[in-house]
């Protein structure tokens, strides 16, 4: 497929029997609560109900794995609601091949079509109409995944969690450029010698998308993102030492007033040093460290290990609070990381 594409063809793009093929169909059914089941082992849980109570429902869905990324095509036979809350664990942008979809994703309410995606993000609460016969190409991208991207762009973790503008124009030069991106994938996938079938090439697509939507729509760490880029001046010196006796102390009990001491500076200066070069506040930033820190070790400890244990390892007493900031944080709870990816 050539990338020069133009907005006309859109979502349309994606209409091509080599692309989703019997290979990679996941499922063809016509019982409400398979198909639920069926779609939910992709996604999440959900509601699922056809706008008629005198329709007969179907559905077809096809679905396709390449690193973290998962490419899907899915098309119910009938009009449909869709309600899955908060995604939670994933970020979702689906572009309707043909037909369209009324979106409500928090306080927004739209109506996607071929030239109109819609860009999920996880904490935003989503209720969805979908027209009968109105296939869309799904693309999840996993949170942990973007979030770590963005920390990383950021040059510090992360005080909030992402949230796009969830109508994503694919007119624009913005979308128009990451619909190119999408149908590199797609080529991918019908061409056994593309280059993303390189692992090493595959990680790196992974992160030109992410930063495709990152910086070319609207979210709510746009302007830090693009501070971060700029040349500024050089870190001052304490809260340089205040990041770096943080790191090296942060399973230990500290204080603001420790912090301001050990840095040399009152604590309205080791706060202000904060909020102008990191855009945050000391002890969120410490905060902050602590949960990555969890998350490290939940992630590489034995099935066996203990929650409660690493939590209060790390500083964190009030474990009902601790799990609602490591959800928030991370997309998952505490539990599920170990379970998961230990």
């Amino acid at each position: 497929m050539s990338l020069n594409l133009i907005p006309e063809n859109c979502g349309s793009l994606f209409n091509r029997a080599s692309l989703f093929t019997p290979e990679n169909q996941l499922f063809l059914l016509n019982d409400l609560d398979a198909i639920r089941e069926g779609v939910s082992s992709v996604f999440k849980n959900h509601e699922l109900r056809c706008i008629r109570e005198t329709d007969r429902i179907s559905a077809r869905m096809h679905h396709v794995n390449r690193g973290r990324l998962s490419l899907n095509r899915l098309e119910y036979g009938a009009r449909v609601n869709i309600d899955p809350g908060r995604l939670e664990d994933f970020f979702l942008i689906q572009i309707p091949i043909s037909g369209k979809a009324h979106i409500i994703c928090g306080d927004h309410d739209f109506i996607s079509t071929p030239y109109k995606a819609s860009l999920i993000s996880p904490n935003l609460p989503l209720s969805m109409c979908w027209d009968a016969n109105a296939p869309q190409l799904a693309l999840r991208i996993e949170r942990s995944e973007v979030e770590y991207h963005c920390a990383q762009h950021l040059g510090h973790v992360m005080d909030r969690s992402l949230e796009f503008q969830p109508e994503l124009d694919l007119t624009t030069p913005s979308g128009s450029y990451f619909l190119q991106l999408i149908a590199m994938l797609a080529d991918a996938i019908t061409s056994n010698q593309h280059p993303l079938h390189h692992s090493l090439v595959l990680k790196q697509f992974e992160s030109v998308l992410i930063n495709a939507l990152i910086y070319g729509q609207p979210n709510n760490l746009r302007e830090q993102l693009e501070s971060a880029s700029k040349p500024k001046a050089l870190l001052p010196y304490f809260v340089k030492r205040t990041e770096e006796y943080m790191r090296t102390h942060a399973n230990e009990p500290l204080s603001i007033e420790q912090l301001a001491e050990h840095a040399g500076v009152s604590v309205r200066t080791l706060f202000a040093g904060f909020r102008d070069f990191c855009d945050t506040t000391p002890m969120a930033y410490l905060r902050n460290l602590r949960l990555e820190q969890v998350h490290l070790e939940l992630s590489t400890q034995s099935h066996d290990a203990s929650v409660t244990d690493i939590a209060f390892k790390w500083g964190f007493v009030h474990l009902g609070r601790f799990a609602q900031e490591y959800k928030k944080r991370f997309g998952e709870a505490p539990s599920t990381t170990l379970r998961f990816r230990s």
